[in-house]
């Protein structure tokens, strides 16, 4: 039941990415400036982030910030520009094809974080099954995007 929830909870998700990048250009299209756009999207994060702590935080966990390596914190600049690089993108490429582009790029690293165990990920040993399912991925999205 448990994994049923976390499945749902992924699609819904992915739902919901298809649905505020795409709102994130338009902001950039209103102020005109994807930079800009990027920095009031985290300022808004910023500010739902405090109050989701302020609400269920637990705030012991803020002794724990100084154990964290970091190279971890490299996080932050990723998402920026994640989010920047999306804002920018959609316009021109457009969601589907954006999305279908990320999703195979996703599958590729997945495999090898995987693999490997990257950043504590649990390992996934490479099977030629599961080549075969990112060719196919990564395939298919040649094919949708051409």
């Amino acid at each position: 039941m448990q994994n049923t929830m976390y499945i749902a909870l992924a699609v819904l998700m992915g739902i919901v990415i298809s649905i505020y990048l795409p709102m994130n250009s338009s902001v950039s299209k209103y102020i005109g400036s994807t930079i800009t756009a990027n920095v009031t999207f985290f300022t808004v994060a910023l500010l739902t982030s405090i109050v989701i702590f302020v609400i269920f935080g637990e705030f012991h966990s803020i002794y724990n910030i100084r154990n964290v390596p970091v190279y971890l914190y490299s996080t932050g600049f990723i998402s920026a520009f994640i989010v920047l690089g999306m804002t920018f993108l959609i316009p021109y490429l457009g969601a589907r094809r954006f999305f279908i582009l990320v999703v195979a790029g996703q599958i590729l690293m997945a495999v090898l974080v995987s693999h490997f165990g990257i950043l504590e990920s649990p390992r996934d040993a490479v099977t030629i099954k599961k080549l075969i399912g990112a060719f196919l991925v990564v395939f298919g999205a040649y094919i949708s995007i051409s």
